[in-house]
């Protein structure tokens, strides 16, 4: 490269700030903005201001059947007890949703499939998606109902630490309590987080098998439910 410089002459050294490249928020870091974190995974913590203190008469319909009840939507929760795949537009896309979810009476937080023998980073991966879009939908006033899933054992503490305690959770029994073996989980799943939540009200979307609920009918209130599609279907 040629020195075009005099002798005796100062080259001038411009040190302007390059601009920062704005980086695309691929992994949807917004959707937990503001949110106060679990001590272990940095889960965000729900808010008990999010999670409606009086239900009144709960209806409920899977995210993946919304339609059939059209202008009804106020009257329901929308759930998302159904395929992950059903739901997946949601995680893609967190506002697009926003409109249908505020017509609607609230949500109950999303029900990722978290299985025992999946590796133990993909469990956290789901239960973080899980209380991630929960609180994300919160924070925008929408009434959430918190899901509670987790994976292993390990998993679960600081899960919970993420749930409020004394309000309103929803357990899925779907699946869940057909064998023995899987009664005894889910016998063992619903007297701890029954210990450690001390929930005032309870939904439970399937089943309630009296070996397993008879000895807390008594001390909660339980609320069983299945999707309500009593509307001709109607598009909006």
């Amino acid at each position: 490269m040629k020195n075009n410089l005099l002798p005796g002459q100062m080259r001038f050294i411009s040190f302007k700030k390059k601009k920062k490249k704005k980086v695309k928020d691929v992994f949807k870091a917004y959707l937990t903005v503001g949110a106060e974190r679990t001590p272990v995974e940095e889960y965000p913590i729900i808010s008990s201001w999010m999670v409606p203190t009086e239900l009144g008469k709960v209806k409920i319909i899977p995210f993946s059947k919304w339609k059939d009840v059209g202008r009804h939507i106020g009257e329901y929760y929308i759930c998302f007890y159904c395929e992950d795949d059903k739901f997946l537009a949601v995680l893609n896309n967190p506002k697009k949703y926003i409109k249908l979810f505020r017509r609607a009476k609230g949500i109950i937080g999303f029900d990722y499939s978290v299985y025992s023998d999946m590796p133990v980073y993909k469990q956290k991966s789901q239960m973080g998606d899980n209380l991630s879009l929960t609180f994300y939908y919160g924070m925008l006033n929408i009434k959430v109902i918190p899901n509670i899933r987790f994976g292993i054992e390990a998993t679960c503490e600081d899960f919970l630490k993420a749930i409020p305690k004394r309000s309103t959770i929803a357990i899925g029994s779907y699946g869940c309590v057909h064998s023995k073996e899987e009664q005894e989980r889910y016998r063992h799943f619903l007297k701890h987080i029954l210990f450690e939540l001390d929930p005032k009200n309870v939904i439970v979307y399937g089943a309630m098998p009296v070996e397993i609920f008879e000895p807390y009918l008594d001390k909660y209130t339980f609320i069983q439910s299945d999707a309500v599609t009593g509307h001709d279907k109607e598009e909006v």
